[in-house]
């Protein structure tokens, strides 16, 4: 669940609606309708922290609602289809239309389809940025950003939409008047779109001061604003009107129904079923039906004022969310590949202390034959040293021909000098291949061979080294 929030901050009210989101249902939370005439932007921005300090609400989403008042709204026929070319008429316009310098100015608009000349019909809405700039610092200061600035008549006509929704026909048209504390939003539409609209200078304040005269002076100006509209755009009667915002407006409906001619419906106000306390609270001439709508639905079917530092603010959250979640899963690997590598060690460990807890028990239980082995093992190696030489001696028999005599015996360690006699060269060539040929001996090197005399006989005498092989 999240909870997002609107206001709209005028002349004499702050108006604060915050919504709680569960998929794509919302219902209302809670609402505050402030008076700030008396206040300075910094006593605003005070009241709103308070205000939240209040409810207790931590808002993710904030969204502006600009009243129409403080909005122009014009309709235009433009030669193009192409949104770019658009755009790019839509800035031309604008010089013509507001007396402000194009860099002072912000304006959003909607494309309604084509008229009968094939030219693209566009409502466009231009806003004072310095308007937007300090409702937004006002906010910021009480610690909320702003992701959002939009219309009210949108949300007005929203409202209307979903409330109504049963006595609205695609193919018609119809009448919508907000009666707000100054001013009272007029606005013709059909299911689709918003055709027109038109702020006109009469509000709950005036009726209320003066019956009579406020709802005389209404009437006329809704007769006015329905002849601009027939003049501008289609000469096509609504068949329809809807009259909503404030409570406090006389007999505006019985007046409104008599004097023009169509079926005149009240709009119910946006309500608290869960906070009645609320609701016999919020001052009655008074609109917060455009507030309320923005967080109540989301529609791209409206009207929204793209400033610089709204767009940059949204970039780097959104930037800053794909970081947040890419390091969230880069540490969510690390300590998963940490877990698997510490529950290695600690299974080795485990694993290492069994190995020893049962080596201690075996240790204790053959300690006597570790013993008797360590002596048996001494005594073979004892036993292995002095039967060696036998063992050579045996060897050697066995590979020295009957035609040779040896004379010289040395065993050193691994390594054998062996000396005598033969009758022949070719019996000691015979005896070192007898040599070479056991796997008792290796590396049979002949050192020398000489010949000699013994009693009128010529012997050769020799010497051959070797090494063990074991």
């Amino acid at each position: 669940m999240k909870i997002i929030s609107a206001f709209e901050i005028n002349e004499q009210y702050l108006k604060m609606l915050v919504a709680r989101v569960q998929g794509r249902s919302a219902k209302l939370a809670d609402c505050r309708i402030e008076q700030i005439k008396l206040l300075n932007d910094e006593q605003t921005s005070q009241l709103v922290g308070d205000v939240l300090h209040k409810t207790k609400f931590k808002t993710k989403n904030t969204t502006i609602c600009l009243p129409r008042n403080s909005v122009t709204v014009r309709n235009l026929h433009l030669p193009s289809q192409e949104t770019k070319e658009i755009t790019q008429m839509i800035d031309l316009h604008i010089g013509r239309i507001v007396p402000y310098k194009k860099e002072e100015t912000v304006f959003g608009y909607q494309v309604l389809g084509k008229d009968e000349m094939g030219y693209t019909k566009v409502i466009l809405a231009i806003a004072h940025i310095a308007n937007i700039r300090k409702q937004i610092k006002i906010l910021e200061n009480a610690g909320l950003y702003v992701d959002k600035v939009a219309l009210s008549s949108y949300g007005i006509w929203r409202w209307v939409l979903n409330s109504c929704r049963t006595e609205i026909n695609p193919k018609d048209l119809y009448l919508l008047l907000d009666v707000d504390t100054t001013f009272t939003d007029f606005i013709i539409f059909s299911q689709e779109h918003l055709m027109f609209s038109r702020s006109i200078t009469v509000g709950s304040d005036d009726i209320r001061e003066n019956e009579v005269s406020g709802i005389t002076k209404l009437i006329g100006e809704l007769k006015q604003s329905l002849i601009i509209f027939y003049n501008e755009e289609i000469n096509k009667k609504p068949v329809k009107a809807f009259i909503g915002g404030a409570k406090n407006i006389g007999n505006l409906i019985g007046a409104a129904d008599d004097e023009l001619g169509m079926p005149v419906k009240e709009v119910v106000r946006p309500t608290f079923r869960e906070l009645h306390e609320i609701d016999k609270n919020l001052p009655e001439n008074v609109s917060f039906t455009g507030v309320a709508d923005l967080v109540l639905s989301e529609t791209e079917k409206r009207i929204y004022f793209a400033l610089p530092e709204i767009q940059i603010r949204r970039s780097l959250r959104e930037k800053t969310k794909d970081l947040v979640i890419l390091g969230s899963f880069v540490i969510y690997c690390f300590t998963v590949i940490c877990a698997i590598f510490l529950g290695k060690i600690y299974n080795q460990q485990n694993y290492l202390k069994a190995l020893q807890q049962r080596s201690g028990t075996i240790d204790k239980e053959f300690s006597g034959l570790t013993s008797q082995l360590n002596k048996i093992t001494f005594v073979k190696a004892y036993l292995y040293e002095h039967r060696l030489p036998l063992f050579v001696i045996s060897q050697l028999q066995n590979a020295i021909p009957q035609e040779v005599s040896v004379t010289f015996l040395k065993l050193d360690e691994k390594k054998v000098i062996l000396r005598g006699e033969a009758l022949q060269l070719s019996d000691i060539f015979k005896l070192v291949t007898n040599l070479e040929q056991s796997k008792y001996f290796k590396n049979v090197q002949t050192k020398y061979t000489r010949k000699k005399k013994f009693k009128e006989r010529e012997i050769t005498d020799f010497e051959i080294d070797f090494n063990l092989a074991f």
